[in-house]
């Protein structure tokens, strides 16, 4: 397969771009507002589940808030992206499903408790929560003789992405919603950063053939020298266009188009996948790390990006 039918086949995979997109300024989190989230998120997780999750012992690190709770329940605040996660203190093995369930029935449970949580409250009146996959967790073991024991299922994971105009937040999941057998809430993982309403700039996008030619070249340059072509070996495996949020640990002040490239290769002793960020706009205000490398923040660093001072440093140069 030529370069230009791996670019084909890479489009293939992207569902319809837009001419035009928003740059939608976030909320700057900070440590007494994160607080009062978790103090809500505490309070109706408690309600809903009949738990007592009113008081805890709350310790304050670095990047995050460490929340110690009754009966082996914890909560971790995430201070530079407001990302909460909360685990009930259910015991791995404690609250199994009796048999393998469909994927039907355990999607409906997921769904089912997820609007018991109401976890639409954790974004904006004008953006969605799209149930995305099930993830099912399963146990399995052999007995002396060596000879398999049927697998367990033990958990089953709903995953929602966040949607804003329609355009999906790509990363982590923007939300996880986790039960046992009985739809018991064994975690809550809420991802999805607040945004302050304000569209900073409406930008042309960049045409899929452009942007995926930079996913092409920084392959190329990653896999080296090589006697087999490239081409037979990378085997795309999704092709998305959407905002880019940042991992939970870091901070981020606005959201921007990207594309996000997943691609497995095959034939080796070892798997191996990748996954390749390149900008949806021809005037990106967040700069994207090249492979193998960490982004570093430019002098042309626009509005969101830099700090008052940080921009006045600049001018001064």
């Amino acid at each position: 397969m030529k370069k230009k039918a791996f670019i084909d086949k890479l489009i293939s995979n992207l569902e319809s771009v837009p001419a035009q997109a928003d740059v939608i300024e976030l909320k700057q989190p900070n440590i007494d507002d994160l607080h009062r989230r978790g103090h809500q998120l505490l309070s109706f997780i408690g309600k809903s589940c009949g738990c007592s999750f009113e008081r805890g012992d709350w310790t304050e690190q670095q990047d995050s808030t460490l929340v110690r709770l009754p009966q082996g329940a914890r909560a971790v605040l995430y201070h530079p992206s407001g990302a909460m996660q909360l685990t009930t203190g259910l015991a791995p093995m404690e609250q199994l499903f009796g048999k393998l369930e469909s994927k039907a029935h355990l999607t409906k449970l997921v769904e089912q408790s997820a609007r018991n949580l109401n976890i639409k409250q954790w974004v904006s009146e004008n953006e969605e929560l799209r149930f995305e996959r099930l993830w099912q967790i399963k146990a399995a073991a052999a007995d002396r003789e060596g000879k398999a024991i049927s697998p367990v299922l033990c958990r089953a994971v709903g995953a929602y992405r966040h949607y804003i105009n329609g355009l999906p937040v790509l990363g982590a999941a923007s939300v996880a919603v986790k039960v046992a057998t009985e739809g018991q809430l064994d975690s809550l993982s809420i991802m999805a950063r607040q945004t302050s309403g304000k569209t900073i700039d409406r930008v042309k996008t960049v045409p899929p053939e452009q942007a995926l030619q930079k996913v092409y070249q920084q392959l190329e340059r990653l896999m080296g020298h090589s006697k087999i072509p490239l081409t037979e070996v990378a085997m795309p495996q999704s092709v998305q266009f959407g905002y880019l949020s940042l991992s939970k640990r870091k901070a981020q002040r606005l959201l921007e188009p990207a594309y996000v490239v997943s691609i497995n290769i095959e034939g080796q002793e070892e798997a191996q996948g990748y996954v390749f960020t390149v900008a949806g706009s021809d005037s990106p205000y967040m700069p994207l790390a090249l492979v193998g490398n960490e982004a570093i923040t430019s002098p042309k660093a626009r509005y969101g990006m830099t700090t008052a001072e940080e921009r006045e440093r600049i001018a001064a140069c």
